[in-house]
């Protein structure tokens, strides 16, 4: 492995010990110099200190030729013999003088100490600009926190009760409290997503600054059926490297394609086409994608999951290529395609716009050639480059456990070379690299830039997205590993919340005014008059972006996009099914429905001045299933259900949702199992509902069972 060609920095107090020189003294040399520094604490460059050296080594050979002439001097003097009288002078004149040195000496040591008592408080009080940032993760100790700062744990913890926080040496505390602790000593706080992980991307960066071009990472995307799988299978079948039979199934979870005319191109294809696994990996922040492949058949139109793989490139801010397939049909029409998306704010070159396009055909292999060649064009305007001198830089992209060989990761290194016997930290786990596999099962002794693998001997196995980095031992690996698994705990404990309207105002306090809103009505036409008239409310300081909005009910797709994007979902006259339900309240996504159009005009402009408050708030108790529909004479239909979910209480409020939409509000004015009377039915059980003042029931409606209470709120 290279070394780096550019030393570390030193600072002025650090180059004054090294030539036994005062602070002061240097800084008079560095000014006579002309090298601006600000005090002692601020660091110079190799070539800044050569120069300082130069300079002391010529002031060192002046002063030994002066000191070898005066000697000479002395020696050429004849020397007197001194009287009596003199020499009892000369004795208490020498006398005098070593009382008088000592006693300057005594005044100047204690002249001194007071400079630097002075300055050591003052560096305290003020810590200087380029040190007054302070990395830390999440759920940092106070131990930990006056160890960065320089602050004895005495006064850490006394401000912590000053500012009404009960908290020992060891206790962990979250952002928003490091934050205030940090600022009342003078420091701004910078959150880490990943314990050491600015530490050693440093470390790696100072090893090698070889920089070459890599292969592009490609993500292909699309609707069900429309030729994704065909399509990839086509391009590994003909083009995968070191391939004899061309089969499809893959190891790892990515492969490398070579074009014919251009051996040294290649292209790396995840192979996890669709939009679940792709906005997994961006909730979680890898960006592993650089290009995303759009499928659209040729013979269809732009669908649902066409329009959410649109939306999640877009949140990623990946360029798209088009690739129209299914050319070989009678029925394909590519100009009704690229029509279709322009509509959709999706431009293809011929079009006026920037989106490259391909068409293709899986069963004839027509255009697969050219869409790898603009893929190729696509990541030349990328400018890719990589280090792969490097040490190993990479994402998970699945991990597994396997019988026979233990865990195994599956990687996409994207910076580095990764080499066998390499010990590595990947997300909260560690381990020494066994043994490294490729997408055909082949083992290899060293993994490049760009390139997909498998490898043995991770401690434990990672999520998909957590990053991977080598590092330079074992005990550098054991405390990272030990670090991130504290915090993976204390996050576990205090589990994040995302943003909800409630906290928005803190949010433009903190400098980002942008409210992001997924909005999905009962009908087309009610979303777009919702959309334009929440985007007219947006100002200069605060404003409203509009990630998804369309007709139907919320699903579990809305709930994914909501939490990659930190972002609110509103619902007007429809209602979340059980999976989104779910979803959003083990990710932390606010979902809030709507019936009356100023209602949700009124809360989101209160979310946006920082003065929503609200009094009411639905709780969710639960939910049945409407299996079966009895006829009681002089009493109505009583629907014969079952609790799929929570409870069912009696005289509670309940709405009935019928594929999606709501269609009644009320209450339930009975609740039976068998023949007795019940205040309420949990989970699992059968019983019979009326609902009070409706009859139509219809078998699969689904009841939801809530309460509305009351909260007093202070802003």
């Amino acid at each position: 492995m290279a070394k780096s060609g550019s030393s570390k920095k030193k600072r002025v107090y650090e180059l004054a010990r090294e030539l036994n020189l005062s602070s002061e003294a240097l800084l008079k040399v560095l000014k006579e110099l002309d090298i601006t520094v600000k005090s002692h604490m601020s660091t110079l460059s190799e070539e800044e200190c050569e120069k300082v050296r130069k300079r002391y080594e010529r002031e060192k050979q002046k002063a030994r030729s002066r000191g070898a002439r005066s000697k000479k001097r002395r020696k050429r003097r004849k020397k007197k013999v001194p009287t009596k009288a003199e020499a009892e002078k000369a004795v208490k004149d020498t006398l005098a003088k070593m009382d008088a040195k000592q006693s300057r000496r005594k005044k100047k040591k204690r002249r001194r100490y007071k400079e630097e008592k002075q300055e050591r408080h003052e560096k305290k009080q003020e810590p200087d600009e380029e040190d007054s940032t302070i990395r830390i993760t999440e759920f940092t100790s106070p131990s930990e926190l006056s160890d960065q700062i320089g602050v004895s744990l005495n006064k850490v913890i006394a401000k912590c009760l000053e500012l009404g926080v009960m908290a020992t040496a060891n206790q962990r505390l979250d952002m928003d409290t490091l934050t205030l602790l940090a600022a009342e000593f003078g420091y701004e706080v910078e959150k880490v997503s990943e314990y050491g992980a600015e530490r050693l991307e440093e470390k790696r960066q100072e090893k090698s600054e070889n920089e070459v071009p890599r292969a592009p990472v490609v993500t292909i995307m699309g609707h069900v059926d429309h030729g994704k799988t065909a399509l990839l299978d086509h391009i590994r079948s003909t083009n995968v490297v070191a391939s004899e039979s061309g089969g499809i199934t893959q190891h790892v979870g990515a492969s490398v394609a070579r074009l014919d005319d251009m051996d040294e191109s290649t292209v790396t294809f995840i192979d996890t086409p669709g939009h679940e696994a792709f906005t997994a990996m961006r909730t979680r922040g890898a960006q592993v994608t650089d290009i995303v492949v759009l499928v659209v058949a040729a013979d269809s139109r732009v669908m649902p999951q066409t329009e959410e793989a649109i939306d999640h490139a877009r949140a990623a801010d990946v360029p798209i290529v088009l690739a129209i397939s299914k050319m070989d049909l009678s029925t394909a029409n590519p100009d009704f395609i690229k029509q279709d998306l322009a509509n959709r704010n999706i431009l293809v070159e011929e079009y006026g716009g920037e989106v490259l396009c391909s068409e293709v055909s899986a069963m004839t292999g027509e255009g697969v050639d050219d869409l790898l060649e603009k893929i190729v064009l696509q990541a030349e305007m990328l400018e890719l480059t990589a280090y792969p001198e490097r040490p190993a830089r990479g994402t998970v992209l699945e991990g597994k456990v396997d019988p026979r060989r233990g865990s195994v990761v599956n990687l996409l290194v994207q910076d580095g070379t990764l080499h066998e016997g390499d010990y590595f930290v990947a997300g909260q786990y560690r381990g020494r690299v066994r043994a490294i596999y490729d997408e055909q099962d082949n083992q290899l002794e060293e993994v490049g830039p760009s390139m997909p693998a498998q490898i043995l001997g991770s401690s434990g196995v990672p999520e998909a997205g957590d990053s991977f980095t080598t590092v330079d031992s074992e005990q550098e690996a054991k405390e990272v590993s030990r670090r991130r698994q504290m915090v993976e705990r204390e996050r576990e404990l205090q589990s994040r919340q995302h943003m909800t309207l409630e906290d928005f105002w803190k949010a433009t306090e903190e400098g980002e005014g942008v409210l992001r809103l997924i909005v999905k009505a009962d009908v087309q036409g009610t979303a777009e008059a919702i959309v334009d008239t929440l985007t007219r409310m947006g100002t200069d300081e605060v404003s409203v972006d509009i990630i998804r909005s369309g007709a139907g009910g919320i699903t579990e797709g809305d709930v994914m996009l909501a939490a990659a994007s930190d972002a609110v979902i509103l619902g007007f006259r429809v209602r979340p099914d059980g999976r989104a339900r779910e979803k959003a309240s083990s990710m932390g996504v606010e979902i809030n429905t709507f019936n009356v159009i100023y209602d949700v005009e009124d809360t989101v402009h209160k979310a946006l001045s920082g003065l929503l408050a609200p009094e009411e708030k639905e709780e969710f108790l639960g939910s049945a299933e409407v299996r079966q529909i009895f006829k009681v004479p002089k009493v109505g239909n009583i629907a014969g259900s079952y609790v799929v979910g929570g409870v069912i209480k009696r005289n509670a409020k309940a709405r009935l949702v019928r594929n999606g939409v709501e269609v009644w509000n009320g209450n339930i004015s009975s609740l039976k199992r068998f023949q007795e009377d019940r205040r309420e039915v949990a989970a699992g059980y059968e019983c019979g509902i009326g609902l009070e003042g409706y009859n139509d029931l219809k078998v699969g409606d689904i009841i939801e069972c809530y309460t509305v209470v009351k909260v007093a709120r202070e802003l």
